[in-house]
């Protein structure tokens, strides 16, 4: 069997410091933010709240839109939110282990100097 705990090291970076956890936060009210005006606004036109979570996990978030939207093509609408939603909660959190292994490095490297 595999020893996971260089993965689960990994991935603690993203919840052992404050600012992935902001992140991860502000990720979280944004994505929930959209599926709320997805599901209940009842708008005559388009919304641009999808587009915030977009931008709050860029670099990660590029391949994700291409392929929701290359998943869009083939699955119904009803199926291709909930799928947009969870792979941009994984971009977050892949920015956000991203972000607290860079400040492992930086806490690191001042405390050798």
């Amino acid at each position: 069997m595999r020893d996971r705990s260089g993965w689960k090291r990994i991935l603690s970076a993203a919840t052992d410091n404050w600012p992935s956890r902001i992140y991860l936060t502000a990720c979280a009210a944004l994505l929930i933010w959209t599926a709320f005006d997805a599901l209940f606004a009842n708008d005559e036109g388009p919304s641009f709240a999808g587009v915030w979570p977009i931008f709050a996990t860029l670099p990660t978030s590029l391949p994700v839109v291409l392929l929701a939207g290359a998943i869009g093509f083939v699955l119904p609408t009803a199926v291709t939110l909930p799928l947009f939603i969870l792979l941009l909660a994984v971009a977050a959190l892949v920015n956000a282990t991203g972000l607290g292994l860079l400040l492992r490095w930086l806490r690191r490297r001042t405390s050798q100097a």
